[in-house]
C-alpha cells in the first residue's frame, strides 16, 4: 500500500486500532505506530541481554562489553552507538546536559566506565556498576525518545518538510514510542516508569501525547501542542525516576548506600536535562552522585529537585 494512502487509512481507522492492525504495528493504550519501527522496538532487548550477562555469581563483563559495543537485535546499531552522540545531534536535543558534561557523548562515558571498571567506577563494586548500568540504559531510552522528537520536528520544519512514513517526521514520532516502550513493554523506560508509585499515570500521559500528535503528522502538520506535552511528560517521568532512586539512597542503610546512589546516578543521565535547565543550584546534584557517599549531600540534592507540574 502506498505510504500516503496508508497514512490516510491509519488516520481513519484509529478508533479501531486495537482490533485491526498491520503485522508490523505496535502500540499500547491509545497509541499505535503509523510507521514500521518494529526493528527499533527490538533495541532494548540488547539492554536486557547485557543485564542477563551480568547476572549471577559469575558476570560476563567481557561479553556484556562486546554486546554494548556491537549490538545484536537492531541491525547496525548498538547501545554504544546510541550513547556516543548518535548522528552528532545530541548537543541540539540535550544541549544543557552536553554543556554540563562538556561533551554530547556523556552517556557513553558513563556507561562505558561502568562496564570497563574505569573512570568514575574504577573503584566501584560490581554491584554498583551493575546498578549504574541498569538505570543508565533506561535513561538512554528516555533521551532517545527526546532525540526522535527533535528529529521529527527538524524534518517537519525543514524548508522542504519530510512527511514520509519511511524516513520522515511521522516515522521519528513512532520511533520515539518504539524506544520508550520496548518489546512488548519490557526492558525499556515504560517498564521502569510503571514500577513507580505514580508510574501508570506518567506512562498514560506520555502515550496520550503520542496519540494526540500523530493525526496531525499524518495530515502533514506539525502538532506543536502535543510535541510540547510529550517533551514535558518525558521530563516529568525522568525526574520521577531520579527522585525515586535518590530517595532510596537517602533511606538506604550503610551497606546499600553506594548501590542506591549508583542507581540514582544512572537515572541522572536523563533527569539532568530538565533539572539543570530550571535550577541554578542543580550542579550540586552531581556532587551527591560522585566521590565518597555522603548522606548530607544526598539530602541537599533532594532539596534541589522541585516536583514538576503533573508529577
Amino acid at each position: 500500500m502506498p505510504a500516503r494512502l496508508l497514512a490516510i487509512v491509519l488516520l481513519l481507522a484509529a478508533p479501531f486500532a486495537a482490533q485491526a492492525r498491520e503485522p508490523w504495528q505496535i502500540g499500547h493504550g491509545p497509541f499505535l505506530t503509523a510507521a514500521d519501527v518494529s526493528a527499533h522496538n527490538k533495541f532494548p532487548q540488547d539492554m536486557a541481554d547485557i543485564r542477563a550477562l551480568l547476572a549471577g555469581e559469575k558476570p560476563d563483563w567481557a561479553g556484556a562489553l562486546s554486546l554494548y559495543a556491537y549490538g545484536r537485535h537492531f541491525k547496525a546499531h548498538s547501545v554504544a552507538r546510541f550513547a556516543d552522540n548518535y548522528n552528532g545531534r545530541l548537543d541540539s536535543y540535550l544541549p544543557v546536559s552536553a554543556k554540563h558534561y562538556g561533551s554530547a557523548s556523556f552517556q557513553n562515558a558513563f556507561l562505558f566506565a561502568a562496564l570497563a571498571n574505569t573512570g568514575r567506577f574504577a573503584r566501584a563494586s560490581e554491584a554498583e556498576r551493575k546498578a549504574a548500568l541498569d538505570a543508565g540504559m533506561t535513561a538512554l531510552l528516555i533521551n532517545y525518545a527526546r532525540y526522535e522528537l527533535g528529529e521529527a520536528q527538524r524534518k517537519a520544519s525543514a524548508t522542504q518538510p519530510n512527511w514520509s512514513l519511511q524516513n520522515g517526521a511521522p516515522k521519528n514520532w513512532s520511533e520515539a514510542f518504539a524506544f520508550y516502550y520496548g518489546p512488548e513493554g519490557k526492558h525499556g523506560a515504560f517498564e521502569a516508569i510503571a514500577a513507580l508509585p505514580n508510574g501508570e499515570r506518567l506512562n498514560a500521559r506520555i502515550l496520550q501525547a503520542l496519540a494526540d500528535g500523530q493525526p496531525d503528522l499524518l495530515r502533514q502538520k506539525w502538532p506543536q501542542e502535543a510535541a510540547d506535552e510529550l517533551a514535558a511528560a518525558l521530563n516529568v517521568a525522568s525526574i520521577a525516576l531520579f527522585r525515586n532512586a535518590l530517595e532510596a539512597a537517602d533511606k538506604a542503610d550503610d551497606a546499600g548506600l553506594a548501590l542506591m546512589r549508583a542507581r540514582a546516578a544512572g537515572f541522572w543521565l536523563a533527569a539532568g536535562e530538565p533539572i539543570l535547565r530550571t535550577d541554578r543550584r542543580a550542579p550540586m546534584v552531581e556532587k551527591a552522585l560522585t566521590g565518597t557517599p555522603d548522606r548530607e549531600a544526598i539530602k541537599a540534592a533532594l532539596a534541589v529537585i522541585a516536583p514538576l507540574p503533573g508529577e
